[in-house]
């Protein structure tokens, strides 16, 4: 068993981070995005409408991209390093972007649960 989790709720998202991760003092101004940091790793999460779409890092060291279901959406990931930063993020086109950043070298899976785990359709939904 790895450190516990707990559910959040934040720019406008929920999702699952384990406890270390702890939101820093940074807020966008009008809410829709997030900073959470912790065990070394910093997670950003942006709901707004200019949130990266992660379609700019094809030339990046290590790059990949794939898609999954994340909830009821397809969501765009990618993955690259760069600097002794590991990068870990998920678009789910014109809702979100979360970033998590690492040490070079970290384990991805971590990374990817949390991504795996944010949902942008709360209450958005009546069905």
């Amino acid at each position: 068993m790895g450190p516990p989790w707990a559910s959040l709720r934040v720019a406008g998202v929920a999702l699952d981070v384990p406890d270390q991760l702890a939101p820093s003092g940074e807020r966008s101004i009008d809410g829709s995005a997030a900073v959470l940091e912790g065990a070394g790793m910093r997670l950003t999460v942006d709901a707004s409408p200019f949130a990266d779409t992660l379609t700019r890092y094809a030339d990046k060291p290590g790059y990949e991209h794939w898609r999954e279901a994340v909830g009821s959406h397809t969501a765009d990931f990618v993955l690259f390093e760069e600097e002794g930063i590991r990068t870990v993020a998920m678009n789910i086109p014109g809702r979100a972007t979360a970033v998590v950043h690492l040490p070079a070298g970290a384990e991805r899976d971590v990374a990817l649960q949390i991504l795996r785990s944010i949902r942008t359709d709360q209450g958005e939904s009546n069905d």
